[in-house]
């Protein structure tokens, strides 16, 4: 049964376009097609600039990414650069437990800051390695 609905304003919900990107964590779904089509259909888009990235990946070179937990950050793992250089403290008094943009776009900067293509998720300091593998079998 159709319904005709009313509305001063609509908010659609599509997935968004996060495989325009190379690197993404953003699922294989997330092509805009409905941005698109919302476009054609003579939608006004707005801030469509905003994009969220999940900040932490298992990074392979040439392979899709697999998300690895916000909860590993939660339970104390630091982001470390090449050099071993905790530098999350460097960019937000939070460290790593800053929400998701300010990670990413940290995660971004020592990147760049240091020519490198990705930073690391360091566990070693974490007093019980096998709670961890518990809690964290996909990942550990």
């Amino acid at each position: 049964e159709k319904k005709l609905i009313w509305a001063k304003q609509t908010i659609l919900c599509s997935g968004g376009a996060g495989q325009l990107y190379r690197e993404t964590t953003n699922p294989e779904v997330a092509t805009g097609d409905g941005l698109a089509l919302a476009y054609r259909a003579g939608v006004t888009l707005r801030d469509m600039e905003f994009m969220q990235f999940h900040p932490t990946v298992l990074y392979i070179p040439g392979s899709a990414r697999s998300l690895i937990t916000e909860a590993l950050r939660g339970e104390g793992a630091h982001l470390i650069d090449k050099n071993g250089w905790r530098f999350m403290p460097d960019y937000d008094d939070r460290a790593e437990l800053a929400p998701r943009d300010v990670v990413s776009h940290a995660i971004v900067a020592q990147m760049e800051r240091t020519s490198h293509p990705n930073v690391y998720l360091d566990l070693s300091h974490l007093k019980d390695p096998d709670t961890m593998r518990a809690r964290f079998p996909g990942i550990t």
